[in-house]
This record gives structure tokens, C-alpha cells and sequence, in this order.
């Protein structure tokens, strides 16, 4: 039996990972009021959530509206986090421009 062995004064070269960083969402943007994400609400929510209030909200109306964003239904639904339904039902989710306005609106107080 032999054994062999090889040893080399040569180290080889470390490689450093960089870290994920996750971009955080800057909601500075002053005079973000309900004008800049109603149309989200117009595009993709009213269909449902219309003037009878269906699906447990009227979404033609900022109270409505307000009330969702204030129980974390709002953003829980079109984040689409675990444990709350994916909105807009049947469909693909909004884009991340349209979550970041509706988390910044809301961030910043829900102003009309």
C-alpha cells in the first residue's frame, strides 16, 4: 500500500461574496396624495371592489380605500403575502412601481 500526499506553499484564492442587498423603499417623494394611486385603484380593483362595496370594499370610495390600507389588507393582498388572497384576483400581480406607490401613500399618511 501506498500513500501519496501533496503539499504546495501555493494558497489559493479566497473569493469574497458581496452581501444582497435589498433596496429600501424611499417614500420622501413629497406631495404623494391619493391622485398619484387612484388609477391603480381605477385599473385593477374597482371591477370587484365597485360601488356595492362586493368583496368587502368600495373601492370608488377613499374611506373604503383608507380602511383596507389601515387592517394590512391593502398592501397583504397586492404584495401578495401569505395568509391574505392575491390581488387583483385572477390576475397577474401589479407591477412593482404601482405596490411602491400604494406603500408609499400609505407611508406617508394617506393623503388626499
Amino acid at each position: 500500500m501506498s500513500v501519496a500526499s501533496c503539499k504546495t506553499k501555493k494558497e489559493t484564492a479566497k473569493t469574497e461574496v458581496a452581501p444582497v442587498v435589498i433596496p429600501v423603499l424611499d417614500c420622501s417623494t413629497s406631495g404623494l396624495t391619493f391622485a398619484s394611486v387612484q388609477s391603480i385603484f381605477d385599473k385593477n380593483c374597482v371591477s370587484c371592489h365597485g360601488y356595492r362595496g362586493d368583496a368587502g370594499y368600495n373601492f370608488f370610495s377613499t374611506a373604503d380605500i383608507r380602511r383596507a390600507a389601515k387592517n394590512g389588507n391593502l398592501l397583504g393582498t397586492v404584495k401578495w403575502h401569505k395568509g391574505y388572497p392575491k390581488m387583483p384576483a385572477q390576475a397577474n400581480q401589479l407591477d412593482k412601481v404601482s405596490i411602491n406607490l400604494i406603500e408609499c401613500w400609505i407611508a406617508n399618511g394617506m393623503k388626499e
